[in-house]
């Protein structure tokens, strides 16, 4: 869609649309150039006049507003335009769960274990300061979002999961005006919910066990009709994943299992307790399950980058003169760190490491060679050099190897290393006197 001007906003393209309301791209502008996309979730005009999904649609925004965390979308903005309400939140560049899960599969592949298991602890962490928020008045709000679903969670290209859609979400500061009513979706229900019994956090903790269940075996838990499915989550305990996968890690497996038990008391009880196990599997196991992982996997399923939009750009780009003429060369008497003399026919090269390898290089203090052994500080794939001794530069600082120290509060005056003479016994005071003077006009020069 075209430019749609909407209140301060402006709209851009239309993203999803869901029973209560429809979701843009949006580009907020302000004084002196300044823009930043956000999203605009539009409550459907014809809910407007109905009271119960309007104060739904207001309470989602006031509730994310008062969270924060990395892991949660940020909501900016409550207001009405356009004879429409609307809520500003922040705008999550990604690809959901559901989708990642798809493209991987296109490709006849599972997602990684390690990814699996690093979206599911962001996850964690964002129920957990959600279960565990309190009002500004000190009281507990005891959130539960009750549609906790593959869908729900956004994966940014960073790497970064965030929990969304609140707008079920139950609290002790909004009093459920349905009673019994079953909000969610079904094949991620706890039995309780399903039941239409009131819920705690250990229902979120069930509906991460079936998300863990299905991203680690690749198959459904749940299936069926909605009968048929509200009827597994109530009678049927979940059947072990190694039943579908024979390799299954027995570990793994029971903190599974433990998520799904239809016994809330029974089950892990928190989001946090969930975290921390998966946090132990993974180190037990040497993975790496950091947003690094995370973000190395969605890229490769989804490398394309988006759109140039020349005319917002912060960097020029350069004109058609500049762009002719050729890379300026770099000057001969290029200079090698610690003071070498490597040239080009020796058989070395020098290139300036990027901001993808900056990460793998090592940081060492140039006093501390002779104590590290380099083999550590190499990374696996790093190209071997000779090391004989005509080939490495000088030794770094030759001949501050003393045990004198200067402080790195002030600054390092060099004076003249050659003591003026004395005659024998007599006192050193005038030296240091004079010594003392200098370093004191030092200081108060360059201060």
């Amino acid at each position: 869609m075209s430019e749609v001007p909407y209140g301060k906003y402006e709209l851009l393209r239309k993203i999803a649309a869901g029973g209560m309301a429809e979701i843009f791209l949006a580009r907020q502008w302000g004084e002196g150039g300044f823009f930043r996309d956000v999203v605009i979730k539009r409550l459907f005009s014809n809910l407007a006049e109905h009271e119960s999904a309007l104060r739904m649609f207001q309470y989602e925004a006031r509730l994310l507003a008062h969270l924060n965390h990395p892991n949660i979308p940020q909501v900016t903005d409550l207001g009405f335009a356009e004879g429409t309400w609307y809520m500003a939140m922040e705008y999550v560049q990604g690809w959901t769960v559901t989708d990642v899960w798809r493209a991987g599969a296109r490709r006849g592949q599972m997602m990684p274990l390690p990814v699996t298991l690093g979206l599911v602890m962001q996850v964690c962490e964002a129920l957990q300061h959600a279960h565990t928020a309190r009002d500004r008045a000190g009281r507990w709000l005891r959130i539960v979002h009750r549609d906790v679903t593959p869908h729900n969670v956004m994966v940014s290209p960073d790497g970064v999961g965030k929990l969304m859609d609140f707008g079920v979400a139950k609290t002790d500061a909004r009093m459920e005006t349905e009673a019994g009513a079953v909000k969610g979706t079904f094949s991620y229900m706890s039995p309780e919910q399903v039941r239409g019994k009131r819920v705690d956090r250990r229902a979120d903790v069930f509906s991460m066990g079936v998300i863990l269940y299905e991203l680690t075996t690749g198959t459904r838990l749940f299936r069926g009709n909605d009968m048929q499915v509200m009827q597994a989550v109530v009678e049927t305990d979940a059947p072990r994943p190694s039943l579908r996968m024979p390799d299954y890690p027995a570990d793994l497996e029971e903190i599974v299992l433990a998520c799904l038990r239809r016994d809330r008391e029974a089950r892990i009880q928190s989001a946090a307790d969930l975290a921390l196990h998966l946090e132990h599997f993974a180190m037990r196991h040497g993975m790496l399950v950091g947003p690094r992982a995370i973000a190395h996997y969605v890229w490769e399923l989804f490398p394309a980058e988006r759109l140039p939009e020349e005319e917002l750009a912060l960097v020029q780009a350069p004109s058609e003169q500049a762009a002719a003429q050729p890379a300026p060369q770099p000057e001969e008497d290029w200079s090698v760190p610690l003071g070498g003399d490597l040239t080009e026919e020796e058989g070395f090269t020098w290139s300036e490491p990027g901001i993808e390898d900056a990460e793998s290089l090592p940081s060492v203090p140039p006093d501390a060679f002779d104590a590290v052994d380099l083999d550590e500080l190499l990374p696996p794939d790093a190209i071997e050099l000779p090391l004989e001794s005509d080939t490495l530069p000088p030794e770094p600082f030759a001949g501050f190897d003393d045990e004198t120290s200067v402080s790195d509060e002030r600054p390092v005056v060099l004076l003249d290393a050659k003591k003026k003479s004395v005659a024998p016994g007599e006192d050193d005071a005038g030296y240091l006197a004079e010594l003392e003077r200098r370093l004191s006009e030092k200081g108060s020069d360059e201060g």
